[in-house]
């Protein structure tokens, strides 16, 4: 099947799961209550909470989905049913997404618009998991189309380039609300436009998303082995030896970074390094337009540098040769590559093979657009 059209397996089905083994719910609570234990229940939310302390209790959610409990919970939730619903190898999504809808929340300036995957930089190659915490219907929930239905809007959306209340009024009129119970969840594909209205249901929605990307899909900007991590796969938890001679690097000579400009990749850097303590020798930077990278091979081979960090696996050159030349040459020198947005580093050969593991899942990342058979190209 191609990766990047309609799966019938995800084509706005409802996944059954065992509530017993996966309490979702149940963990939403107990982690709500760490912060406000007279939350007697999701629901209830509003009536402890300001807008803005329920969006902080969710920023505690969302934390939570970094730690090793909820790691574990969603490999076993997503290692249980996920493998039934691909073909072949999958990556989930590395830090899972908490929704909370309060009722009225359009007069907080809450309403999640309207809006499909591909334009949020989510691949066709991407599906999702909506699992609700609570019960949803009628308004509190999401607002769903076909596939069909959202191909069409699309075309049109791009040809008439309708104004943002017509892009709300058209779809809500071609969409229906997904309603489920604890213990049930909605898998959908990228292209199906979805979103939200105004809840007046009385009562505060909490959901998750988790999105898997199927090898060799299409991922647009949600990249694997960044974004997206293999089951059972952990952040590389090795200490990381703030006395050594480090560097920091930085280039436009990928198609991933071509676009990222300087500070942008510093600042991805140095959130992965400040909190090792990790003092910076240079601000090392490679010369556009020579994409087999001379520079960061002279600092690997010069013998003043013990530690590069680096944005991402995929600042790596983009054509095979020259990736394994230069790794290769890091083996060789002994000197380590960390790459940021992976959160994991390259210091023995040992490690190669999961950085070859996730630069084979899904090499090609064409426009989504040409995949779906959309025409745009005139508002570009």
């Amino acid at each position: 099947m191609n990766q990047n059209q309609l799966d019938p397996r995800w084509d706005n089905q409802t996944l059954n799961y065992d509530l017993e083994r996966h309490n979702w719910p149940e963990w939403a609570l107990e982690t709500a209550r760490e912060v406000c234990p007279q939350l007697d229940s999701l629901e209830n939310a509003h009536h402890y909470l300001t807008p803005s302390g329920v969006v902080d209790l969710g920023k505690h959610l969302q934390r939570a989905c970094g730690g090793e409990e909820f790691l574990k919970r969603s490999d076993a939730y997503y290692g249980e049913y996920v493998p039934n619903l691909v073909d072949g190898d999958f990556q989930i999504q590395r830090f899972f997404t908490i929704r909370v809808v309060i009722p009225d929340q359009a007069h907080a300036g809450r309403l999640l618009s309207f809006h499909q995957g591909i334009w949020v930089g989510n691949g066709l190659g991407l599906r999702t998991i909506w699992t609700p915490f609570t019960r949803t219907w009628g308004s509190n929930t999401m607002q769903i189309t076909s596939w069909e239905a959202s191909d069409e809007l699309t075309q049109r959306i791009y040809d008439e380039q309708w104004d943002h209340d017509r892009i709300q009024s058209e779809c809500l009129a071609r969409c229906w609300p997904v309603e489920l119970d604890p213990g049930q969840a909605h898998l959908f594909q990228q292209h199906h436009i979805h979103g939200n209205i105004n809840n007046d249901t009385g009562i505060t929605r909490w959901s998750m998303d988790g999105r898997v990307l199927v090898q060799g899909g299409q991922w647009l900007r949600k990249m694997p082995g960044g974004y997206f991590r293999f089951v059972g796969e952990r952040a590389d938890d090795r200490p990381i030896d703030p006395n050594q001679r480090w560097i920091t690097y930085a280039g436009w000579n990928t198609k991933f970074t071509r676009g990222i400009p300087l500070p942008m990749q510093r600042a991805t850097i140095h959130e992965y390094l400040d909190p090792h303590g990790v003092k910076i020798n240079d601000y090392q930077f490679e010369n556009e337009f020579l994409d087999w990278l001379p520079d960061l091979r002279k600092f690997i081979t010069s013998g003043n540098v013990d530690a590069i960090a680096m944005v991402s696996i995929y600042a790596l050159p983009d054509n095979p040769q020259w990736r394994e030349e230069i790794l290769e040459l890091a083996i060789e020198h002994g000197v380590e590559l960390h790459f940021a947005n992976e959160l994991t580093s390259l210091r023995e050969r040992a490690d190669l093979d999961h950085i070859q593991r996730v630069l084979a899942f899904a090499p090609q990342n064409p426009d989504p657009n040409d995949l779906l058979g959309l025409d745009y190209e005139s508002y570009t």
